[in-house]
Order: structure tokens, then C-alpha cells, then sequence
């Protein structure tokens, strides 16, 4: 499956810190044999990834829509479309379908979320469903 993940306040606190997990939820998804994607509405974002070390687990980067989604990815022509998307803005989870993550704003060692959304990606790639709170089933015919 193609993951498409966001950066600000997904992966990244506002002070450019990386959300605890990270690492593991990478891992795992990719190990299981699944894509992951990074796009972010500011533009590609390796960099980021790099200075991280996530990158060697990172599929490809592209920009992220903004709005009108399904339209938008359309039109860019990505060579794969997403299965799932993780971000802090459920707009986009609800076009597609994924997990919607509460905003990292600030670095907090203490937060767990990105183990909720690798078991949630797992759980839907294994099953078609996952029992995870915010986690949005893709619509019929969409994702």
C-alpha cells in the first residue's frame, strides 16, 4: 500500500523536532512491505527526512494539495496515488481516507501517536479496517 504522510505538526513540532516514534513507525510500515510517502503543502521536504534519518525509508516526496485533493493529486500526475494519508488535518484524511493525528506542536517525549497510526496502517492493510479512533475508512471507489 501507498502511505502518504504530512510534516508540520504530523512529524515535525513547530521548533523542527521529530515526533517520538517516528523511526518505529517507518520501520514497521516499510518492513511489512508497504510505501511511504512524505508530502507536505509547503513543498518536498527531504531535508527534513534526512536531517532525521528517515530518509532511507521514504519512497519519494511530492508537494501536498492544498485544497480541492482529489482533484489536485489528479492533476499533478503523481506516478502512485494514496492508499492513506496521515496528517494533522482531517480534511485531507476524510477525502482519501487514513488516520488523523492530534497536531504536534510542541516536542513532548512523552507522545505515543505515531504507534497508534503504524498499528492503525497495519491493521487496515492486514484486515481492510482498524477499530483506531481517528482512524477514516477510504471512501467507496476513493483511495
Amino acid at each position: 500500500m501507498n502511505f502518504f504522510i504530512d510534516v508540520d505538526y504530523t512529524l515535525i513540532s513547530a521548533n523542527g523536532a521529530l515526533r517520538p516514534h517516528a523511526d518505529t513507525l517507518f520501520s514497521r510500515v516499510t518492513e511489512a512491505g508497504h510505501a511511504m510517502y512524505i508530502w507536505s503543502g509547503v513543498g518536498i521536504r527531504k531535508y527534513e527526512m534526512t536531517r532525521h534519518r528517515i530518509d532511507p525509508m521514504v519512497t519519494d516526496y511530492f508537494e501536498k494539495p492544498t485544497a480541492d485533493y482529489r482533484a489536485a493529486v489528479e492533476r499533478a500526475d503523481l506516478p502512485v496515488s494514496p492508499d492513506l494519508v496521515v496528517d494533522d488535518h482531517e480534511e485531507i484524511v476524510h477525502e482519501f481516507g487514513g488516520v488523523v493525528v492530534r497536531p504536534y506542536f510542541f516536542a513532548d517525549d512523552d507522545d505515543k501517536e505515531l504507534l497508534n497510526v503504524a498499528n492503525a496502517l497495519l491493521d487496515y492493510a492486514n484486515s481492510g479496517s482498524s477499530s483506531f479512533v481517528r482512524f477514516v475508512s477510504p471512501r467507496n471507489g476513493a483511495g
